[in-house]
């Protein structure tokens, strides 16, 4: 099963798209995000969505009137930025995928862009408080596989101090 991942670099800040893992369940999906997306870049939490429960809309599109398909729930909408990539641009609430994406289109649409709805118990979320995100990659292990080790020794000593840094901005002190 294909889950799509969207990270958020700092508390407040929209989710973006970052690409996706390839997981059976919800919380292998989860494990699998934080470490091929929540380990180099600065994160404050991961979203995990199941690819196919994003739904694809846009302007252009003709959306069927929507049934009343029952209770209303939130569903999550992302729209490409200036860069292309889908970030999180609000919610709508909704009684079903249908009037999700008519409202939607109706609230965030423009032109031809392609948005996303997706509903918002469909995503599984990991924050810094479940998890220690990275924000930099540590290279000590390079050390050992150099003869000259003063090269070596300096990119080790500039990828603690990355460490510390990181460290200090996860807990809020930078």
């Amino acid at each position: 099963m294909i889950w799509e991942v969207f990270r958020q670099q700092r508390a407040g800040r929209d989710f973006v798209y970052c690409r996706d893992v390839h997981a059976p369940d919800r919380e292998m999906a989860k494990q699998y995000a934080v470490i091929q997306h929540g380990r180099r870049k600065p994160t404050h939490a991961l979203w995990v969505a199941p690819q196919e429960e994003i739904r694809t809309v846009s302007a252009d599109d003709t959306v069927p009137e929507p049934a009343d398909e029952g209770e209303p729930t939130e569903w999550v909408v992302f729209s490409p930025d200036r860069r292309g990539y889908h970030t999180e641009c609000g919610t709508v609430t909704a009684a079903g995928e249908d009037a999700a994406a008519r409202r939607a289109v109706d609230t965030f649409g423009e032109d031809d862009e392609l948005l996303w709805v997706v509903r918002e118990t469909d995503i599984g979320e990991v924050t810094a408080d479940d998890v220690t995100f990275g924000g930099t990659t540590d290279k000590s292990y390079r050390f050992a596989q150099t003869y000259n080790v003063d090269p070596a020794a300096e990119e080790v000593e500039a990828s603690e101090e990355e460490q510390v840094e990181a460290e200090r901005e996860r807990r809020g002190d930078a």
